[in-house]
C-alpha cells in the first residue's frame, strides 16, 4: 500500500532497508498510529481512585460473590477524574468498582467464567461513598495493599503483534520500537484505562471477548473454528479496553505468573452505562 511505502521508505523493488532504526526515526514514521490512553500512576495524595485495599461503597452495595465466596476487591475509579484527562465513551461522572474471584480460578476463555468478575458502575458522587470492611470469607491474603492512583494522559503505539502489517523488521526496528512502546509508562506498573492493551501473550483479545461472551469456548483451537465465528467476528472491534491491571509489587497483585488482567467492554454498552457485560481475560507468561 502506498502509505506504508511512504512510512517505511520502501524502495520500489519492495526491499526494506537494513539500517538500524532509532527511536526518533521510528517515532516520526509511526506518528499516525499513536492513540491516547490513561495511565493510572501512584499518588502520594489520598483520594477516591485506588487499586487494592478495601473500597468505599454506597450503603446499598452488595459485595459480589463467586461460588458463594466474596470476590477480591481490585480497584475503584472516579470517572470524573478520567473524563477530565480523556473524554471518551465512558460516563462523565460516577465511579467504577472492579472485583475478581479471590482464587483466580478463571481466565476468560470459558463462557462459564462469566460472573467470576464484576464491574459495577454507580452514578453516585464518589464523595458520598463510605469505607467498607472486608466481608466474611475474604481472607487477608486476598486483600491487596492499597495504592492511590491519579490518571495521566499518555499516547501509546499498538503492541508489536498489531504492527505486523506495518512493514516493521524486528532485527532493524525491534529495540527502537520497544523503547517507544514502553516509554509512556515511565518504568511504572502498566495500570491503564482505554487505548491499546499491553498483551503478555496474544493480542487478539477483542475476538476472544466476542466469542467467549457469546458462548464459544476458546480454551483450545476448536473454538476458533466454530461456524458461528463468521457471524460474530465482524463485531469484535466494538470491544474496547476498559481497565488493564498489571502485576504490581506495591499492591501485592500477581496474576498467574507475572501476568495481567484485562477488562473489556463493548463501546455501546459503556455508552448505555451497562457494565454487566464486561469480559475479563487473564494472560501470563
Amino acid at each position: 500500500m502506498k502509505w506504508l511505502e511512504r512510512i517505511f521508505h520502501r524502495p520500489k523493488d519492495g526491499s526494506v532497508s537494513s539500517e538500524v532504526s532509532t527511536p526518533e526515526i521510528l517515532r516520526a514514521r509511526l506518528k499516525s498510529l499513536y492513540a491516547p490512553a490513561v495511565h493510572l500512576r501512584k499518588s502520594d495524595k489520598k483520594g477516591f481512585s485506588r487499586i487494592g485495599g478495601l473500597p468505599s461503597l454506597p450503603g446499598d452495595f452488595s459485595w459480589p460473590l463467586w461460588k458463594a465466596a466474596p470476590q477480591s476487591f481490585l480497584a475503584q475509579i472516579d470517572l470524573g477524574e478520567i473524563h477530565q484527562v480523556l473524554p471518551s465513551f465512558l460516563p462523565e461522572r460516577g465511579s467504577l468498582y472492579f472485583f475478581y474471584d479471590q482464587e483466580q480460578s478463571t481466565w476468560g476463555f470459558d463462557p462459564k467464567d462469566a460472573g467470576s468478575w464484576q464491574v459495577v458502575y454507580r452514578e453516585d458522587s464518589p464523595a458520598t461513598q463510605t469505607p467498607r470492611g472486608a466481608p466474611t470469607g475474604l481472607g487477608p491474603v486476598n486483600i491487596y495493599r492499597e495504592k492511590y492512583v491519579v490518571p495521566q494522559l499518555i499516547d501509546l503505539l499498538p503492541d508489536w503483534e498489531r504492527m505486523k502489517d506495518q512493514g516493521l523488521d524486528w532485527k532493524r526496528d525491534g529495540d527502537a520500537f520497544d523503547e517507544l512502546r514502553n516509554a509512556p509508562f515511565a518504568g511504572l506498573s502498566r495500570h491503564q484505562m482505554m487505548g491499546y492493551p499491553s498483551p503478555v501473550q496474544n493480542t487478539g483479545m477483542e475476538l476472544e471477548c466476542q466469542l467467549a461472551s457469546n458462548g464459544i469456548y476458546i480454551g483450545n483451537p476448536e473454538g476458533y473454528r466454530d461456524p458461528r465465528r463468521a457471524e460474530l467476528e465482524p463485531s469484535a472491534p466494538a470491544w474496547k479496553l476498559l481497565l488493564q491491571l498489571d502485576t504490581d509489587d506495591d499492591t501485592g497483585m500477581m496474576w498467574g505468573d507475572v501476568g495481567t488482567l484485562y477488562f473489556w467492554i463493548r463501546e455501546q454498552d459503556a455508552r448505555c452505562r451497562d457494565f454487566s457485560k464486561v469480559w475479563m481475560i487473564l494472560q501470563c507468561g
